[in-house]
């Protein structure tokens, strides 16, 4: 596989994990975990765009934001 395929399947991945957390918990924002959960895949998906870009300096601000 080359780095897009695996930037891809990481993607994929990504949504689907995101997907069974609202399916197991539909009601997810009165779950701090779970929206917690549910907010860390959203982000996680906005970086790796922004790898597929070339934009590693904005995944670095974006991720140092947080800390």
């Amino acid at each position: 596989m080359n780095p897009e395929e695996y930037m891809r399947e990481i993607e994929w991945a990504l949504r689907d994990v995101e997907s069974m957390m609202r399916a197991l918990h539909p009601n997810f924002n009165s779950i701090p975990n779970a929206e917690r959960f549910i907010l860390s895949c959203l982000k996680a998906n906005e970086a790796l765009r922004q790898m597929q870009r070339g934009n590693n300096e904005t995944v670095h601000k974006y991720w140092r934001s947080e800390e």
